[in-house]
């Protein structure tokens, strides 16, 4: 490189380490770089050179522009001048670092000597930390530092980030203990996930999502978030971004961390350990790096928080007349009871029901009773509450180990391998089995279905309830209860995965960079449901007659006799015993297995030179394939482990899909150091994929920065990105379920919400409005090999200011737009029942998804498998701030990372707005996301208060009135988390903190307060952490 004055440029560099060294923090130079106009940085007549000093304390990185004249020692002085104030603080402490903040835009690339940075969004190297797409940045210490174990824990401070899949998510089913990114509340599966910029296989045996669980924190340097469609950098499912996990490498020494926490109510507890070590070898050549956590969450059920009678539930309001007649649609019953599912037995006899208990026969009755009938529903008295046994998160222990070697083979060619290995064990539990007389309880051609039935035979059966068949001429009577007396059904997973890989780069002369790589991964999934009713075996138990020799009960069905049926009292709340239990529950082993192969080759530099820079390009083709095989049990395929109301069938799956693609980005400069154009620069990518399974895609990207000045800058990034149909979507089998009681669009409570409906309900031959219905529909939902891909358009357009006047603010501000079309998704049966109605007339997709009986009215099955429907579109405004200054001794600093959401809606069907499912506002997508990180550090004692911010919202937006509920409003909730560590020395840090500072619970409202994702049950939450460094 040709720079004047050289020698004044490496003084002024080492003045930047003087100036810049605070306590035990050592402050090197990393390189130099120089440009001058013979690289293309100005107009050759111009003589500017162009000095790039990258200055390192081991933690941090600090890249700083000088530009320089041949008289310009007074510049080179001021910037001096400017640095020091600027990069003193960040550079004089650790762990909860002022400068950088939890979660913030900004220097999202780590740089190495002599070399530019490739950041999240791009495979070009540049030596601009700043590109056309927004990038944040959340480091793994940090949100250790303030109580978070993994990683989903420290993204879910990232408000770009809406409700993640986590042990709250799914605490039962295909997904249960999987930790899944949500970019923008768009879905798990349009968010993109990566490795150190490489793909992984699914940990989802109906999903693409990644399981970001299974990386060891401990080798987590720092997760970078690109938001905007990026399919064509990364591929396919980067529709709304990608999180791009950038691991830790060059690990010298011994590094050991641990946590623990607790709840102020002694539960939740979970616990931390791991350690990361690394060093070099072969003189030099080459390096290597291992870690490894182990970590644990206990669960937490309903009844750790709630009393076991409060439920919450909206039900319809007999005082209704109608719309608009100023009373609502629904009233709040805070303590629902449900009569036939209470824990003693119960039967409807003569518009009644009556509960056994203590062998005495006595009146099941409501407070309140809002659904009357067999099947009842109340606001307090007798029954049971539904919920009085749901975990609001399940319980997970994981280990996971990764490791990866490089070594220089030649000077231009290195070799890399990389491994990683997870197990991690998932326990949820699925509530206390319950049946009752309705079809939806071991439903099929099985004889004896339905609930149990008390036969005057019955050896268990109670001397008053044989007087009241007696009495009402009786010879058997249903029986509906929950049967707590024998276990809980649980289900289990436990999940192993490994990825390994292997790569070979180097150089092509001193401009291009080449890589071609191997990576294989694979996820096992065993999941084991237990203590599953068996079917026959439970239907011929529960039927029992007296043994004509001995007069000890036995079961009825001589066939089952001769396998060893053991009968069971349906009367008695006693355990069970290890023989009922073991005759007449099972346990259900399923296995799936994902696995994914990826092999590919790129190249990347500069082209050829303009007058203002290198025009730089990356080249590359990438071959994947990826598998799912899912194996079901014996008992399950043969019927006897499924059935309506409990799990549903998993028929088995072996699938796969390949794609080959080839990609291509550009970098341009076309305008350097010029009045109001200290820099402007475009950019684009085209991505080309052949799938198997869809055919061909195509992707691309057009993007461009513009610095008018220094300390301002606007971006802009315009794309198309494609997201092919996963596995579930497609292949996933077809499941028949039976429904219990629900609120039909053409009954009572909903009939009159409009003339549409009222007309397309007499249009489907429901003159008058029915009752709500005690039996729901056949629901049919699984997957539809007919799916479309999904396109999607992304705008981002920003600015970033960095004002000179006021050295260490960053602010910056972008406004996003996704749209997406075909969107593959899935109604739940009550939604296309209202779609069908809703539209101007019965002549749509969603009329043809619902039969009905023609006699009653009542919808019998529907449709509810994946579809391709019209739009999703979701825009809004994301605001970044950092700002750092000493103050007195210390250092404080401010980082604030918010997301205001201006429009989420869905469209169902072209054209019409009726059908539009509106969610920008409501509970589960709320205006306005906030985060601020405060910290302050002096000496060798770091303080940091995190304050959470959730906007208010409205519990239902997409309403058939504006009665539809008594109370719509969601106050806003603030949430204040407080870290304290203390370093002892550079080897030791102990710290403590305590989240959720003011105890602050979700508004006691349906659904909400027991919500575990947004705004969290789990109430004063206090942990310790410790690290150790050799």
């Amino acid at each position: 490189m040709n720079c004047t004055n050289m020698s004044q440029i490496r003084v002024i560099a080492r003045l930047l380490t003087i100036g810049v060294q605070s306590g035990s923090s050592t402050l090197t130079i990393l390189s130099i770089k120089c440009r001058g106009a013979d690289r293309g940085f100005g107009p050759p007549d111009r003589g500017l050179h162009h000095a790039k000093f990258i200055l390192s304390n081991k933690n941090n990185i600090l890249v700083e522009d000088v530009m320089r004249s041949k008289t310009s020692l007074f510049l080179a002085a001021s910037t001096v001048s400017m640095l020091m104030a600027f990069a003193a603080p960040a550079f004089a402490q650790q762990a909860l670092s002022p400068d950088a903040g939890l979660s913030g835009d900004g220097d999202a690339g780590q740089a190495s000597e002599g070399e530019a940075i490739v950041v999240t969004g791009s495979r070009i190297a540049r030596p601009e930390l700043e590109s056309p797409m927004p990038v944040s940045v959340t480091n793994m210490e940090q949100a250790l530092d303030l109580g978070r174990i993994s990683a989903i824990e420290a993204l879910e401070l990232d408000p770009a980030l809406g409700t993640n899949q986590n042990l709250s998510s799914d605490v039962r089913g295909w997904d249960a203990g999987i930790a899944a990114v949500n970019l923008r509340d768009l879905g798990t599966n349009r968010s993109l996930t990566l490795i150190d910029g490489q793909r992984r296989v699914s940990g989802s045996a109906r999903s693409s999502a990644v399981d970001i669980g299974m990386i060891p924190v401990s080798m987590i340097d720092r997760i970078e978030v690109v938001t905007g469609g990026a399919a064509a950098i990364y591929g396919a499912d980067a529709v709304t971004g990608a999180v791009n996990v950038i691991t830790k490498r060059n690990i010298e020494g011994l590094h050991i961390s641990g946590l623990a926490g607790i709840s102020e109510q002694g539960d939740a507890a979970k616990y931390l350990v791991s350690f990361a070590t690394g060093g070099k070898f072969a003189e030099g050549r080459g390096s290597f790096s291992i870690g490894g956590t182990y970590s644990q969450s206990n669960p937490l059920i309903y009844t750790d928080r709630f009393d076991w009678r409060d439920w919450p539930t909206y039900r319809a309001n007999p005082e209704n007349t109608g719309i608009d007649d100023g009373i609502p649609d629904r009233v709040l019953a805070p303590n629902t009871r449900q009569l036939y599912f209470d824990y003693v037995p119960t039967y409807w006899l003569n518009g009644q029901r009556y509960k056994v208990e203590g062998g005495n026969v006595s009146e099941s009755n409501c407070d309140i009773e809002y659904s009357p009938g067999q099947y009842a529903v109340c606001d307090g008295g007798d029954g049971r509450n539904l919920s009085d046994r749901d975990q609001f998160r399940g319980g997970l222990k994981s280990l996971a180990l990764m490791g990866r070697v490089d070594y220089s083979i030649t000077d231009a060619i290195e070799f890399g391998a990389h491994f990683s290995y997870s197990r991690q064990k998932y326990d949820g539990t699925y509530n206390y089995w319950r049946d009752d007389s309705r079809t939806t309880y071991f439903s099929g051609p099985v004889p004896g279905g339905r609930g149990a039935s008390a036969k005057l035979d019955n050896p268990y059966l109670p001397d008053s309830v044989r007087q009241v068949m007696l009495d009402n001429n009786l010879t058997s009577l249903y029986i509906d209860r929950t049967y707590g007396n024998f276990p809980e059904r649980e289900e289990d997973h436990d999940r192993e995965s490994y990825t390994i890989g292997s790569s070979l780069s180097g150089k092509l002369g001193s401009r291009f960079k080449w890589e071609a790589f191997w990576q294989y991964g694979r996820v096992t999934d065993n999941v084991t449901e237990a203590n599953v009713p068996w079917k026959s075996h439970w239907i011929a138990a529960r039927d029992a007659i007296a043994d004509p020799v001995t007069g000890d009960p036995i079961c009825r069905d001589a066939a089952a006799r001769a396998q060893g049926c053991v009968p069971f009292d349906i009367f008695s709340t006693a355990p069970a015993t290890e023989a009922q239990i073991k005759w007449a529950m099972a346990d259900r082993h399923e296995k799936r297995i994902n696995t994914q192969q990826i092999y590919g080759a790129n190249i990347s530099g500069p082209l050829f030179a303009l007058p203002y820079g290198d025009v730089s390009v990356a080249v590359g083709v990438e071959h994947r394939k990826e598998t799912l095989k899912t194996t079901d049990d014996p008992l399950a395929l043969a019927g006897e482990l499924v059935y309506g109301a409990g799990p549903s069938e998993h028929p088995e799956l072996d699938k796969s899909f390949n794609v080959s693609e080839a990609y291509g980005e550009v970098v341009i400069p076309l305008l350097s150091d010029l009045p109001f154009a200290r820099r402007l620069e475009v950019e684009g990518a085209y991505r080309y994929s052949d799938y198997s399974t869809v055919g061909s895609t195509h992707a691309w990207k057009a993007g461009a920065m513009w610095s008018p000045v220094e300390g301002l800058s606007f971006r802009g990034v315009l794309s198309r990105s494609v997201r092919t149909p996963n596995f579930g979507e497609l292949y996933e089998a077809k499941v028949e379920t039976l429904t219990g009681a629900y609120t039909d669009a053409c009954s009572l409570a909903l009939y009159y919400a409009s003339e549409t409906r009222a007309a397309n309900c007499k249009a489907l031959g429901i003159d008058t409005p029915f009752e709500t219905p005690r039996i729901g529909p056949v629901v049919v939902t699984g997957g539809n090999p007919d799916l479309k891909p999904e396109t999607s358009n992304s705008l981002t357009l920003g600015a970033i200011l960095q004002p000179r006047f006021l050295p260490g603010l960053d602010i910056t501000v972008d406004y996003w737009d996704i749209d997406i079309k075909n969107v593959i998704t899935q109604f739940s049966y009550a939604t296309l029942i209202r779609l069908c109605v809703d539209a101007p007339t019965i002549d749509n997709p969603y009329c043809a998804r619902v039969t009905r009986d023609p006699a009653t009215g009542y919808a019998t099955r529907v449709e509810s498998n994946q579809l391709n429907a019209a739009r999703l579109y979701a825009r809004g405004v994301d605001i970044g701030l950092g700002y750092r200054r000493p103050i007195g001794e210390g250092t404080l600093s401010l980082s604030f990372k918010g997301t205001y959401l201006l429009d989420k809606v869905t469209e169902t069907t072209p054209g019409i707005p009726e059908g539009d499912v509106v969610s920008d506002g409501a509970w589960e997508n709320p205006r306005f996301r906030g985060n601020l990180l405060m910290a302050y550090k002096i000496n060798d004692l770091n303080i940091a208060l995190n304050t959470r911010f959730i906007s208010a919202a409205t519990y239902e937006l997409n309403t058939d009135s504006d009665e539809a509920y008594p109370r719509q409003h969601i106050p806003a909730k603030v949430y204040n988390d407080l870290s304290v560590q203390y370093d002892i020395g550079e080897k030791y840090q102990f710290g403590f903190g305590v989240n959720n500072i003011l105890n602050i619970m979700p508004t006691h409202m349906p659904t909400i307060y027991r919500d575990d994702r947004i705004y969290g049950v789990v109430g004063r939450y206090f942990f310790t952490t410790i690290k150790l460094n050799f």
